[in-house]
């Protein structure tokens, strides 16, 4: 004998629409709603890098009161100060062996970055930061001014809420990939060869069509078949741009491209 029970939907509470919303479009922003229930968060995003080994961050994801343009505008100009881009990856150092550094801070009237949070009205920053596997990620809270200063209770709820945060923006990673890897297949390997701009100048213009296909998410097979050639041309024709360039993914592609473009 078994129990059977009426078909109707039952309801998800918070944390299993949040796991809900991994994979959807609009995942940053349910997020941040997720955050606001611990304390009043203005924007969010994350660092992602592929691999610490060459690290070369990039941002991810993003939500909030800021417009897309500007979290990417100001990234750029993060990424390009060698001090604010070392504090980013010493964090994520700090994270070594599995585990997750929280960190609160406020900046310095003398830091870089004083002048981009002054702009844009933050005050106070949380940091979640961790690696595994030579991947790293650093997620970044702002605290807007008109919030006043987080309170130890806001702290409190934050630090019970943040975990969950920063793994799920990993597993979203990790199955859909990076906003930002979307803007990069905008962007081309090609255009930038000819522009010779960076170490894309160095690729011939069949070793760029080749990683701009890779970064659309190609496979060998498929760049293969696109371009009508061997699948050993392709791997010949990879390897030798991996080699230029320094990488050893397309995903690594896409972070240079970023990188170069920003």
């Amino acid at each position: 004998m078994s129990d059977i029970f009426p078909p109707r939907p039952l309801p998800r509470d918070g944390v299993a629409e949040l796991a809900a919303a991994v994979v959807r479009p609009d995942f940053a922003r349910h997020l941040l709603g997720y955050i606001r229930t611990a304390a009043e968060i203005a924007n969010f995003g994350t660092f992602y890098v592929p691999d610490m080994s060459r690290p070369a961050p990039v941002l991810s994801i993003w939500a909030g009161e800021m417009s897309g343009y500007w979290f990417n505008r100001n990234a750029s100009t993060i990424l390009k100060n060698e001090r604010l881009m070392q504090s980013i990856l010493q964090r994520i150092y700090a994270a070594e062996g599995g585990g997750l550094v929280i960190e609160r801070w406020r900046p310095s009237p003398d830091d870089p970055i004083s002048p981009i949070y002054a702009r844009d009205q933050v005050i106070e920053r949380v940091t979640v930061s961790s690696l595994n596997d030579r991947v790293g990620f650093q997620s970044f809270f702002l605290r807007g001014e008109k919030s006043g200063w987080l309170s130890s209770q806001d702290m409190q709820r934050l630090q019970q809420v943040l975990p969950l945060a920063h793994e799920l923006i990993g597993l979203r990673h990790r199955i859909v990939g990076s906003a930002a890897i979307g803007q990069a297949a905008s962007g081309r390997a090609s255009a930038l060869r000819e522009r010779d701009a960076g170490l894309f100048g160095t690729l011939t213009p069949r070793e760029a069509e080749v990683c701009d296909l890779g970064v659309q998410g190609l496979s060998v097979a498929g760049t293969a078949l696109e371009l009508g050639v061997s699948e050993n041309t392709i791997r010949t024709l990879r390897r030798r741009a991996y080699g230029k360039l320094g990488v050893h993914s397309s995903t690594q592609i896409a972070t240079l491209i970023l990188n170069t473009i920003g």
